[in-house]
């Protein structure tokens, strides 16, 4: 049998670590998150994950750098294939591969939701380090210009980011409540191209 190196077994064990913290942090916030019971489920121990990230604080702060890393990869403006796409093609790509991230991790908007609701030094590191500098340098000026171009309706564009965050992030958050409503399984690949197609469609009408 062939043996896995060391390292690259260090690597898998973070990366499980990680995986599972931000399951957990999802699911019972920060607080009610507990290091013994991140390492139970991720199969390891308490001391592994001191080891690898020492407290619950730093376990939390490498959790959420994975995740907008794994956001970064997905939503990556250097994307080949976007650049190749001339407007509003280019915005329609990006929005339904945002769509498919928030599909693929609904913890994602749960934790920020959690963390906004209650405010606090998380919030201000997160906003600080991942969050304004997207808002400011990427998100803001591509929308402002869609709307100059009269490729998105001229509203407020503070309130067009967070309309467009809303309605990609929010139907994967409350999924349990929209099957019990409606008996539709939202997180199905029919549902999720459904909404894909009902979010660019509302936002890119056929003229």
């Amino acid at each position: 049998m062939k043996r896995v190196p060391k390292q690259d077994r260090s690597g898998q064990t973070k990366a499980k670590i990680l995986s599972v913290a931000r399951e957990h942090f999802s699911a019972y916030g920060y607080d009610a998150s507990n290091i013994r019971d991140i390492a139970k489920s991720a199969g390891t121990t308490h001391a592994m994950i001191t080891y690898h990230f020492g407290n619950k604080d730093a376990l939390w702060k490498d959790t959420i750098t994975d995740m907008f890393k794994r956001l970064r990869e997905v939503i990556s403006f250097d994307d080949n294939l976007a650049k190749r796409l001339q407007e509003p093609e280019q915005l329609k790509y990006f929005i339904k591969k945002y769509i498919m991230y928030c599909a693929n991790h609904p913890e994602h908007a749960r934790i920020m939701l959690a963390e906004s609701i209650r405010g606090g030094e998380r919030l201000n590191w997160m906003v600080e380090k991942f969050i304004r500098p997207a808002h400011k340098q990427v998100y803001a000026p591509a929308l402002r210009k869609q709307i100059k171009d009269g490729v998105l309706p001229e509203i407020w564009e503070i309130s067009l980011i967070f309309i467009i965050t809303t309605i990609c992030q929010i139907p994967y958050v409350i999924s349990s409540e929209i099957n019990l409503i409606y008996g539709v399984d939202f997180m199905s690949d029919e549902s999720i191209e459904k909404h894909t197609n009902s979010v660019v469609s509302l936002l890119f009408p056929p003229h």
